[in-house]
């Protein structure tokens, strides 16, 4: 037996926790695997390759991971659990946790989509235009790490890009320059840039377009004013430092904010959910940094804290983690059972309206009968799929506290079997548009169910 395949024993022979059991099982019965694929391509092809003929199953299991942290009613981390899903993992894979760096025992590699796809396509037929290995084809080197110093760990995982969830560090690092005092909410950013009209807004309003609508162009406008005060080094060291170094922005463009590179922005699930932790803020240390000193909620104002919350928490697309935007529609599946803010809601026919978006259900029952508040952040594109935030119990429903992070290659490319005749995508039918495969709400509210049990046998 090699020294790589004993650590590997011993990390697998471990005994699980009761979240890490329940997280592990709710992701197998979730059944990825059996999503359709309607071929690979990008934004800039946004219909169905093969017209004449139906989506086929996808060929490799996709790449999943998911992470739960469980809190008590004091707010204290009570369990927590990740679990991969990817080709090398079929049937998942509980990662053992770090106390302070997290997953240290994964080697994470720098999504390629080429990989991934098995090399590249043509646009127009969707032909095979080259090969590419999954870890061959060329071999794996450093330049594939994520997190350097890693190449001999018993686990290998590639995590996806994550869509607009990135926007999450983008909001909590504009609210570290306020806590310094750099800028506060009321100060006004003018984002101007060669070829469009300057636009000029309260750091308030940039952050609540991009957290609840995820606008590219509050993005665009706040990773400028980064590049401008010389503060994207600052970001990505001081989440190195806190030990999250699986969260970075790389290589954006200081001239416009964009040049969002899938290989160069980067989240995991864990890392993130460690992040909505401290987001939330619980009681004492949370865990100790890359210089052994106690991370806090300290870290963050108790006012930006407060702002983040509330701006997550009026999250306008419930669609991922939750269906809360169209519970109880043909084709939907019940998810974390949240509520939707009120300011979403048409007041005539009281269906959710976001961005130009009419989901097209009357959720008035939906959303009386909630059992939660979900502060999160979606992302969604052609290839990629993710959900992060903070849920809570509602008064007089079941307890339950916990950070969950969902990151997946599972955009709208990817569909359930109900679909694969269909020929343009469900997320561009007129009427309840559906963005993402309903085994991922299926899975949110498996995850909701097991927090309400494992809560309930604490007390």
């Amino acid at each position: 037996m090699t020294a790589l395949s004993l650590v590997a024993g011993l990390c697998a022979a471990r005994a699980e926790s009761p979240l890490e059991s329940a997280l592990l099982a709710a992701v197998r019965e979730a059944k990825f695997a059996d999503v359709i694929d309607f071929g690979a391509g990008n934004e800039a092809r946004p219909v169905k390759a093969h017209l004449n003929v139906p989506a086929k199953k996808i060929a490799q299991p996709p790449n999943v991971n998911v992470a739960v942290i469980q809190f008590d009613a004091d707010g204290k981390m009570t369990d927590r659990a990740y679990v991969i899903l990817s080709r090398d993992y079929p049937n998942g894979l509980i990662v053992p946790l770090d106390r302070d760096a997290g997953a240290s025992s994964v080697r994470f590699i720098r999504w390629d989509i080429d990989r991934s796809n098995g090399g590249t396509f043509s646009a127009d037929d969707g032909h095979q235009l080259t090969t590419k290995g999954w870890t061959n084809n060329p071999p794996l080197t450093a330049a594939d790490d994520l997190v350097s110093g890693r190449e001999n760990a018993p686990y290998q995982f590639m995590p996806p890009y994550p869509a607009s969830l990135f926007k999450l560090m983008v909001a909590f690092h504009t609210l570290r320059m306020i806590d310094a005092g750099k800028i506060s909410l009321d100060s006004e950013y003018n984002f101007a840039i060669e070829g469009a009209k300057p636009d000029a807004r309260k750091i308030r309003a940039w952050l609540d377009a991009m957290i609840t609508v995820s606008d590219n162009l509050a993005t665009q406008a706040l990773l400028k004013m980064f590049h401008d005060t010389h503060e994207m080094d600052a970001l990505n060291r001081e989440f190195r430092e806190l030990n999250l170094g699986t969260l970075q922005i790389n290589k954006t463009s200081p001239k416009d904010g964009r040049g969002w590179q899938t290989d160069q922005i980067n989240m995991t699930a864990f890392d993130t959910a460690r992040l909505l932790w401290l987001i939330d803020g619980g009681p004492g240390e949370l865990w100790l940094d890359a210089n052994k000193k106690p991370v806090t909620a300290k870290f963050l104002s108790d006012d930006s804290r407060a702002f983040l919350k509330k701006t997550l928490s009026e999250q306008a697309f419930n669609n991922c983690l939750t269906s809360a935007n169209m519970t109880g529609t043909k084709n939907v599946c019940a998810g974390i059972p949240s509520r939707v803010a009120e300011r979403w809601i048409n007041s005539t026919n009281a269906h959710v309206v976001a961005d130009g978006e009419d989901f097209g259900v009357d959720i008035r029952k939906s959303n009386a009968q909630a059992e939660v508040s979900f502060a999160h952040k979606t992302g969604w594109t052609f290839n990629y799929g993710s959900d992060a935030g903070i849920v809570k119990s509602l008064p007089g429903k079941p307890f339950r506290h916990y950070a969950i992070a969902f990151l997946a290659n599972l955009g709208h490319r990817y569909a359930d079997e109900i679909f694969s005749e269909n020929k343009t995508f469900p997320a561009f039918d007129k009427s309840c548009p559906i963005f993402y495969t309903q085994k991922i709400p299926a899975l949110g509210k498996a995850i909701d169910e097991a927090v309400i049990k494992l809560s309930a046998a604490k007390k």
